[in-house]
């Protein structure tokens, strides 16, 4: 033995410390989600004669395989309670939230969902809603336009802990062209893509920076839940998780 080492040996017996362990990374599994459904809130025609609609999309989710789901109306977060104790039962992590129409730059057709912890109340969801000023008349409607910009949007919505996902801003020409200035003013990083090929616009556009691109349902019925779903790696099926990778950077 070395005389260095030696004395390494000597002062972790004098000391009483313990050789350093190898620290583990936490274990990562894989998490399957829809982060864009729609419900009669909204857009969605979920209803069926003689069905209870939230036990069925819970159960359906289930059966599909997914672990996360997002209830995502326009401007509206009221179906989140009752999907939440049928999710509870089948084991689906309920993230709630709202979808939001604004403009930035040119374009005046900027789609976002808004998304929060599993665990917010309707009324704090409400609030976050109060405090963007959405009129009576604006709650669960498709085409009502927020007038406020962007950035006044996501620092309301991230006091209240919630995160921004811009979504099918591929739809059009008009969306796209609003993608390089979410990217490049804005920070962000990931986007819920309508079209799988538009991958390439990022890779082409930034070919040195990191995204996160999804491709949710956007379900309208229960038929669409599942039928487009992202794959991700956490430690469990929580929104905080989910939030890392949909953060800005800042």
């Amino acid at each position: 033995m070395s005389d260095s080492n030696e004395r390494s040996s000597i002062e972790s017996s004098m000391t009483g410390a313990a050789p350093a362990l190898p620290v583990s990374k936490p274990r990562l599994k894989t998490i399957s989600m829809d982060l864009r459904i729609h419900s009669p809130g909204s857009l969605g025609y979920l209803a069926l004669e003689g069905i209870d609609t939230a036990p069925a999309l819970a159960r359906l989710a289930k059966v599909k395989g997914l672990d996360v789901i997002a209830i995502t109306d326009y401007y509206s977060a009221d179906f989140v309670e009752r999907v939440r104790p049928a999710a509870a039962e089948s084991g689906i992590t309920v993230i709630p939230g709202f979808v939001v129409r604004c403009h930035v730059g040119a374009c005046d057709d900027v789609v976002l969902s808004c998304l929060f912890p599993e665990v917010t109340p309707l009324a704090r969801l409400n609030e976050c809603l109060h405090e963007l000023a959405v009129p009576a008349a604006g709650r669960g409607s498709e085409t009502y336009t927020l007038p406020q910009p962007l950035n006044e949007i996501i620092e309301t919505v991230e006091r209240y802990e919630g995160r921004v996902l811009p979504t099918r801003m591929d739809k059009t020409p008009h969306r796209m062209a609003a993608i390089p200035l979410l990217v490049e003013n804005y920070g962000f990083r990931a986007f819920d893509l309508a079209y799988a090929d538009s991958g390439r616009f990022f890779k082409l556009r930034w070919p040195k920076t990191k995204f996160h691109l999804f491709s949710f349902s956007n379900a309208h019925a229960l038929a669409q839940v599942g039928s487009r779903y992202a794959k991700v790696k956490l430690q469990d099926a929580s929104f905080a998780g989910i939030a890392e990778l949909i953060s800005r950077e800042r």
